[in-house]
């Protein structure tokens, strides 16, 4: 606006040379009232202008405050969270402070134990020997039971008992006469079971089963034929036998009948021979293995039925003779003996071990 003035002016300057004074007159009036519009509408921007600086600057100022504080808000929670981190974990930092003291406790009372528990046991050869003779003692009670239980060595069990005494009684101890008469007991016990000679019983049964391959088969034997009786009856009432009798006598010339009466068996054949004498090889190895089983139905049985096949099946020979007189004397030997259940003598020293080890590890 202020350019076209300028114009406006330019152009009433120039033409002021022809103009009449009047004109000039109304030419300056004009330019005044411009003025006047100029200046107002100026005014009134300038005024719109600060009133949007100002609402801008409110706005800005409010959105500020507005940040300003949810900014703060949210540090105060930040801050409240941290602080309760610190105090967690300050609780914590306590509570593994005092696990770890209370562990530290623990591991030096438990070193303090060992310690003097390893000394007991260094100076337990020194302060009491006795002790290590009465687990010898115990040792051989225990292993004569496995001899007894496991192995049926009467003999050695007894050995070994009695050896077991012979510690407690060189220890010269009168708290160990209950133990030592409960060793009398069981040795005594021992001595008194029924001893079988097995091997003897084995050597008898094999010299048997040695004979087996001598042996004869027996033949057929033929029952004895009746004789028939030709005598006449001098009864006149017996002339019907009396008449046999006569054509009897009369056809015996011509053709003879004998009647033999019982059972006549077959004879065995090669093969079936061969089994029957592999059967009674077996069952006398059966009476064998029940000898050590100490199985006596097993072993009645075995010898009845090779004692059966001897006197059914082969030839009465001085072989099978001599088979039979062993079996025999077998058949009456007993071959299960009864066992104690088991030593008074152990519980009472394992007992009487334990106690003195309590003792010792409690140092009273």
């Amino acid at each position: 606006m202020t350019d076209n003035n300028q114009e406006h002016q330019d152009k009433v300057v120039t033409g002021s040379a022809d103009a009449s004074p009047a004109t000039s007159q109304e030419q300056q009036a004009a330019p005044a009232s411009g003025k006047e519009k100029t200046s107002s509408s100026a005014r009134g921007l300038a005024i719109v202008a600060i009133i949007l600086a100002l609402v801008l600057t409110a706005g800005l100022y409010w959105h500020g405050h507005n940040q300003a504080v949810a900014q703060a808000g949210q540090l105060e929670r930040l801050q409240a969270e941290l602080a309760q981190q610190q105090n967690a974990l300050q609780a914590a930092t306590a509570a593994q402070d005092a696990r770890l003291a209370s562990l530290t406790s623990n591991q030096a009372s438990t070193a303090e134990q060992l310690d003097g528990l390893s000394r007991k046991v260094l100076d337990l050869d020194s302060k009491r020997p006795n002790d290590w003779m009465l687990a010898e003692a115990e040792y051989l009670v225990r292993m004569a039971g496995r001899k007894l239980w496991l192995e049926q060595d009467v003999v050695a069990a007894a050995m070994m008992l009695a050896n077991a005494d012979e510690r407690l009684a060189a220890l010269n101890d009168p708290t160990l006469i209950p133990i030592r008469q409960a060793l009398a007991e069981d040795i005594a016990g021992i001595k008194s079971v029924q001893r079988v000679d097995r091997e003897g019983l084995v050597i008898k049964l094999n010299n048997i089963n040695d004979q087996v391959d001598r042996l004869k088969l027996a033949g057929v034997i033929m029952a004895r034929a009746e004789e028939p009786d030709f005598t006449l009856s001098e009864s006149i009432g017996d002339w019907r036998d009396n008449l046999k009798k006569s054509w009897a006598s009369f056809t015996d010339d011509f053709v003879t009948v004998r009647r033999r009466d019982g059972n006549v068996e077959a004879l065995l054949s090669p093969q079936q021979h061969w089994y029957l004498s592999e059967n009674l090889k077996g069952k006398l190895l059966q009476a064998q293995l029940a000898v050590y089983r100490e199985q006596q139905e097993v072993y009645d049985s075995a010898l009845a039925q090779a004692e059966q096949w001897l006197q059914d099946y082969f030839a009465d020979d001085s072989v099978r003779q001599f088979m039979l007189e062993q079996i025999a004397q077998l058949e009456g030997q007993r071959i299960d003996v009864d066992y104690p259940e088991q030593f008074t003598a152990q519980d009472r020293l394992q007992q009487l071990l334990d106690d003195r080890l309590q003792r010792l590890l409690t140092g009273l």
